[in-house]
């Protein structure tokens, strides 16, 4: 996707006023010297040390030291910082560049976490403040959050080992943490709580009003009474009898503004126990004669192995038409339905006893799936059903490629399937039901690259100058449930004129925010913050959506039984562009011999 710089943080310092010196600078001629006459009245200090020291020996007086505290001057104020200068007063810390964060310092040392991989672990580090080329030390690994006391005299952090729960420390501050940390451990278990939901519901009201009063993306509130709009739904907080009531009221009041980023969370709901968690095999079962028939086995990518699903282990030998007679040594067509036989079974081994025609019954160990990877192994089933489609209609002149959403696993998924296309005549990428996220500037700055050259030559095939450009015909497909940046991504095709969109109107949803708005129970109600503009200041994507190039709809039952007419009016109108404006091969010119 492009260059990657790793380790490239680095710790730095400003001096606030001119002459301070760097405390990690090395000592020089003149620091001595400076040093040997500041130590002059040490031996003063000595003497008041010993006076002190003998004074400790003797009963207190507590008027006495009340008296003392009085006499005690008051600390000087802080110096004045001299901006004049400033930038230039830099200076870094002598430590290599890192993946540093969350810095605090006291006296003595500097406190810093470093990323050590991409699942927000980190290691706390600290280094002493010394001029003597001073080396980081590790005080504790695992870190997910710390903090220093207000005293700088103890260290909190939040770990983290492997998947278990979060664990609380309190120690004492140094270079490194004590040895043992047990007797530090925040025991959490017994803590209890006085709550009151009836007044958390009003306080949480209050604040949800207040956070579309201060961070709407209009301060006018689109020309409604802010205040008259709490009046008007205050009452019914008083009436409220649970959280999800509080939820109702939220999206009430917000919907006043009339955006559609604004939605209503629930916070931290007390749930009951579950009875039992289902799993699923990751295929399509139907109820037959003598067990249950596999008649579909959801495909993924193949080559994404840790997606395959649990019939589809290349060492089982399960296909489609398969017979499942038994799970856990039960026979199946003894339970209500095969489903009941797998509850509480995702991620463990299941002995399975599975038959093909004719054939005796074998038994296999499959490990099925939770219903969340259920859900999202039917989705990647119907990704390859589209993309398998547009492969054998076009014999593999055009590409497909699906976005679920716009975050940190799409870009990924972006990456595979945009380059392994990257030299079709014709790719279609499809954005329907995508749900947002913030990576369209990234996708788009891939589809923006041009080729002005090529290179070749006799042992290879041509490539172009700019590398990894797409050459061929875009087409975009859209629909009612493409949301947010998925919107964001369809205005800028349209707008930069990459190529046509198809399908249905998207959502309306064009005024992005921060989820820092948070309620006090970590529930929230989003406030919509930044409105989008054209370049020429066109309201965009807002209450409006972004309107097709050209309209299909794919009607309910045709969809349901495997017809994709959007996907099939993509295909046609790249063919027929192909047809018209076909991609030209990169043929070198013959290359003239020299002449003698």
């Amino acid at each position: 996707m492009g260059p990657h710089f790793e380790k490239r943080t680095g710790l730095y310092a400003l001096a606030l006023q001119a002459g301070n010196r760097f405390p990690f600078k090395a000592d020089d001629e003149l620091s001595k010297s400076s040093d040997k006459a500041t130590d002059k009245p040490a031996d003063k200090e000595k003497t008041d040390d010993k006076s002190a020291d003998k004074s400790k020996d003797k009963p207190a007086d507590k008027s006495t030291d009340k008296a003392e505290e009085a006499k005690k001057p008051a600390k000087p104020a802080l110096p004045a910082i001299q901006y004049a200068g400033l930038a230039e007063r830099l200076y870094q810390v002598p430590l290599a560049y890192g993946n540093y964060r969350d810095l605090a310092i006291d006296e003595k040392r500097l406190y810093f976490t470093e990323l050590e991989g991409s699942d927000g672990k980190a290691t706390l580090k600290t280094l002493a403040i010394s001029k003597t080329s001073p080396q980081p030390e590790i005080f504790a690994g695992n870190i997910r959050q710390f903090d220093l006391s207000a005293d700088k005299k103890h260290v909190f952090y939040r770990q983290q080992i492997n998947t278990g729960p979060n664990e609380f420390y309190v120690v004492e501050a140094g270079a490194k943490q004590p040895g043992d940390v047990s007797k530090s451990k925040v025991n959490m278990n017994d803590w209890t709580f006085f709550l009151s939901p009836k007044l958390e519901w009003q306080q949480m009201y209050a604040d949800a009003w207040r956070m579309h009063r201060d961070f709407l993306f209009d301060d006018k509130m689109r020309g409604v009474d802010w205040n008259k709009v709490r009046t008007k739904y205050a009452p019914l907080v008083d009436r409220i009898t649970d959280r999800a009531e509080l939820n109702d009221v939220l999206g009430m009041m917000a919907s006043e503004v009339s955006t559609l980023h604004s939605q209503s969370r629930p916070g931290d709901i007390r749930r009951a126990a579950p009875e039992g968690q289902a799993a699923s095999l990751g295929a399509v079962l139907s109820r037959s004669n003598g067990g249950y028939r596999i008649d579909h086995i959801y495909h993924t990518e193949a080559e994404l192995p840790s997606e395959r699903t649990p019939l589809s282990q290349p060492d089982l030998d399960i296909k489609e038409g398969d017979i499942i007679t038994a799970i856990n040594g039960q026979a199946v067509m003894e339970a209500r339905d095969i489903s009941d036989l797998l509850i509480n079974q995702a991620d463990k081994q299941v002995l399975m006893h599975v038959k093909r025609g004719d054939q005796a019954a074998r038994a296999v160990i499959v490990t099925p799936v939770n219903m969340m990877k259920h859900a999202n192994l039917r989705y990647s089933d119907w990704e390859q059903s589209r993309s398998e489609q547009v492969n054998k209609a076009t014999q593999g002149r055009i590409g497909y490629l699906h976005l679920r959403a716009m975050g940190a696993q799409d870009i990924n998924s972006f990456a595979r399937d945009f380059y392994s296309n990257i030299e079709r005549d014709g790719l279609i990428i499809d954005v329907r039901r995508n749900r947002g996220g913030n990576i369209d500037s990234w996708v788009i700055e891939k589809l923006l690259r041009k080729a002005w050259a090529f290179w070749a030559s006799p042992t290879s095939a041509p490539y172009t100058n700019m590398q990894q450009t797409f050459r061929g015909h875009l087409v975009v497909l859209v629909d009612e449930l493409t949301y947010s940046d998925g919107e964001t991504f369809a205005a800028g095709i349209k707008a930069l004129k990459l190529g046509p969109l198809v399908g249905k109107r998207t959502a309306g949803a064009g005024v992005w925010l921060s989820d820092n708005n948070s309620l006090s129970d970590n529930g929230m109600i989003r406030a919509a913050e930044n409105a989008q503009f054209g370049m020429d200041g066109r309201w965009l994507v807002e209450g409006i959506g972004v309107a097709p190039d050209v309209e299909v709809d794919n009607l309910p039952h045709a969809t349901f039984n495997g017809k994709d007419q959007q996907l099939e009016a993509a295909i046609q109108l790249l063919e027929k562009k192909l047809k018209e404006q076909p991609i030209k091969a990169m043929v070198p010119q013959v290359i003239p011999p020299l002449s003698k």
